[in-house]
């Protein structure tokens, strides 16, 4: 923990427990990463271009409970999931859709937060991202 007296990071990649107040745990920083990759897929389109999609930029301004509840929403049926980034993603990162939508499955268990840490997540993400490398349309980003 920083020590910090409060909520501290971009609101935007906090993980949702953390936005509700739960003390930091290592699973908060895996379900980070989630946001930023999900952040970066909606707001570059390739390494050198970006652009602001109002709808996502909100969530560096709204309260941290309605943005929590924004996140569950994003995360909680693979259906919606799939949707929302086929409409959201950047040409650029269209490819990457089925690969967050495997990290968003195995960071959000059953569509929801997670309920009790895991020791094996790390890994997990770690191997869904090395088989995304492999995948031929990835690797031409």
């Amino acid at each position: 923990a920083s020590g910090a007296k409060g909520k501290t990071g971009t609101r935007a990649f906090m993980a949702i427990g953390a936005l509700l107040g739960e003390q930091h745990a290592f699973m908060h920083d895996l379900e980070s990463f989630f946001w930023v990759l999900f952040w970066i897929c909606i707001h570059c389109d390739g390494p050198e271009e970006s652009r602001v999609v109002d709808e996502f930029d909100q969530w560096n301004f709204i309260s941290t409970d309605l943005l929590a509840k924004e996140k569950r929403g994003q995360v909680s049926h693979e259906g919606d999931f799939i949707r929302a980034a086929e409409k959201s993603f950047t040409p650029y990162y269209q490819p990457l859709i089925p690969w967050v939508n495997r990290l968003r499955k195995a960071v959000f268990p059953n569509g929801g937060r997670w309920e009790k840490e895991d020791g094996g997540l790390y890994v997990r993400m770690q191997q869904i991202l090395q088989e995304a490398q492999r995948d031929p349309k990835v690797a031409e980003l």
